[in-house]
C-alpha cells in the first residue's frame, strides 16, 4: 500500500506541465475575489513555522481552504514549491508569497518607494457595479414599471433590499461570488422579504434584468429598488427661516 505522498510523485511524471499553472490562476482568482487567508489553513502544520509542510499537509490545507483539485494538479503545485527541508517537502510560504501577490507585493515596509501594480483587471468584472445591465430583456418597459413599484413599496415600509441578499451572498453553502446571489436565492429574499405577492412572471422578468453569467446581480437591483439617501447640505439649515423669525422680521420692516 503506497502513501499519499508517494502517489502524487507517481502522478508527476504523467501530468501535463501547464496543468500547475493553471491551478494557481485559478487559486488566485478565488484568494482575490472572496479574499482567502491560505496561509491560516497551514498553520498548525507548521508548529515550528519553518514554512515548509509535507505533501499531504500541503494537500489538506489547500482542501481546507475550499480548493478540491484532482490529484494530477495538486501533484504539479507540489512540484512547483520545493522545499530545502528533508522531512516537509513543500516550501507553502513561498506558495503563499505567490499567491498573496495577486493583492500587493511583499515587504513594503522596506521598500515604502515601490511602485505597486494596479488591481488586476483580468480578475475583476468591470460590470460588476453597473446599474443597467448591458443585455437588453424583452418587456423593458414592464420592468422598468415594476422596479419604479418596489422602490416605492421600498420607500413607504422603510426598507431596504440590499441587507437581506447580502446574508443570501454570505452563505458559505451558495457560491459566494461578490455582489451576485444564484436565481433561487434571489426568488426566495424577494417573496420572503421584499415582495410576498409578486407573481412568478415578474420574478422571472427581474432574474432576466439583472442576471449575469447564471447569477443575479444584487447590487444592480437593490441600486434601482432602495430609497435613496438625501444629500445634506452644512449650510442649507442657515438659509431656512423658522416661522418665529419671519414674523420678527415682518415687525421690524
Amino acid at each position: 500500500r503506497t502513501s499519499p505522498t508517494t502517489h502524487i510523485r507517481e502522478l508527476v511524471v504523467a501530468i501535463p506541465r501547464a496543468s500547475g499553472k493553471m491551478s494557481l490562476e485559478i487559486i488566485k482568482d478565488r484568494v482575490y475575489k472572496n479574499r482567502i487567508r491560505v496561509k491560516e489553513f497551514f498553520a498548525d502544520f507548521d508548529k515550528l513555522r519553518c514554512g515548509s509542510v509535507t505533501e499531504a499537509q500541503f494537500c489538506s490545507g489547500l482542501s481546507m481552504a475550499g480548493f478540491n483539485f484532482t490529484a494530477a494538479e495538486f501533484a504539479r503545485l507540489v512540484e512547483a514549491f520545493p522545499s530545502m527541508n528533508v522531512d516537509k517537502t513543500v516550501c507553502y510560504k513561498d506558495f503563499c508569497d505567490e499567491v498573496n501577490g495577486i493583492f500587493t507585493k511583499s515587504n513594503l515596509e522596506k521598500l515604502p518607494l515601490e511602485e505597486v501594480d494596479r488591481e488586476p483587471s483580468n480578475l475583476i468584472d468591470s460590470l460588476r457595479f453597473s446599474l443597467k445591465p448591458s443585455k437588453p430583456v424583452a418587456g423593458e418597459e414592464a420592468v422598468n414599471a415594476l422596479l419604479q413599484f418596489l422602490s416605492n413599496d421600498c420607500k413607504i415600509r422603510r426598507i431596504s433590499v440590499k441587507p437581506f441578499f447580502d446574508d443570501a451572498c454570505g452563505n458559505q453553502n451558495s457560491p459566494m461570488r461578490a455582489n451576485h446571489v444564484t436565481p433561487v436565492q434571489f426568488h426566495q429574499v424577494l417573496k420572503n422579504h421584499v415582495a410576498r405577492n409578486l407573481g412568478e412572471k415578474d420574478v422571472n422578468l427581474l432574474i432576466d434584468k439583472f442576471k449575469d453569467k447564471g447569477m443575479v446581480n444584487y447590487v444592480a437591483f437593490a441600486a434601482r429598488v432602495d430609497p435613496k439617501e438625501e444629500v445634506y447640505h452644512p449650510y442649507l439649515l442657515a438659509t431656512i427661516k423658522f416661522p418665529e423669525e419671519q414674523e420678527q422680521e415682518q415687525m421690524t420692516a
